[in-house]
């Protein structure tokens, strides 16, 4: 019997997500990589007026990251990980322009974004932020993508359901496309992973490219190790 790798990638230098999201630990999970997770808190920003979406996200994103790295230079001096830092918004175009919808604050808040999306178009916006390892300072390398969904028209009935299912309170525009809020959905353009919050195809190849991963074989399995 042969043994076979645990995933595509194995990790050549340690990974840190700065993130607490289970859909983004499953996402890198998926990749067959080792890696931790070290959160800070407070330190997404609020967007600016008239601000670019995909601009803002990345920002949000790379002070995610700073701050993470901040806190491991207080608690581990001299971390060389690599830190990624993420951030996803849920974008209406309207008449008056683009309108971000962040988490809902309320079921009522909850409900009037899901009204709003009903029967449109969106895009979500997701923004990463990669710090490398360097001396004096970390290289920063951010980068964004967005998919476009389109919801169906659902009646508001079967949308305060969803609402009172509760899973959308933690989610940008109020649901999660992932899990119980999937019926919501008609279509879809783009990456499936950067509407759940993390985009793997670019994220996998800045770490391939960067030297933080590479190709898992058969030889440098774990399992076959042994």
């Amino acid at each position: 019997m042969i043994d076979m790798p645990h995933g595509t990638f194995r990790a050549t230098r340690p990974l840190v997500l700065a993130s607490s999201s289970p859909r983004r630990k499953d996402l890198l999970n998926e990749l067959g990589i080792d890696f931790t997770i070290v959160t800070a808190n407070g330190a997404e920003p609020t967007p600016e007026i008239n601000e670019d979406p995909s601009i803002y996200v990345m920002r949000a994103a790379k002070a995610k990251a700073m701050a993470v790295a901040e806190k491991l230079d207080q608690t581990e001096p001299g971390n060389d990980s690599v830190i990624l830092g993420s951030d996803t918004i849920v974008v209406l175009y309207d008449e008056t322009g683009p309108v971000i919808l962040g988490k809902p604050e309320s079921p009522a808040q909850a409900l009037a974004m899901l009204l709003h999306l009903s029967g449109k178009s969106h895009v979500v916006h997701t923004g990463c932020c990669l710090l490398w390892p360097g001396v004096p300072d970390r290289r920063i390398e951010c980068f964004h993508d967005a998919a476009t969904v389109t919801f169906a028209p659902w009646p508001e009935p079967v949308l305060q359901a969803y609402v009172a299912t509760g899973e959308g309170m933690d989610k940008a525009g109020a649901y999660a496309i992932q899990g119980k809020g999937s019926f919501l959905v008609s279509q879809i353009h783009g990456l499936w992973s950067t509407i759940v919050g993390l985009p793997i195809l670019p994220v996998a190849g800045h770490l391939l490219r960067g030297g933080a991963i590479c190709p898992q074989t058969e030889t440098e399995s774990p399992l076959s190790q042994k």
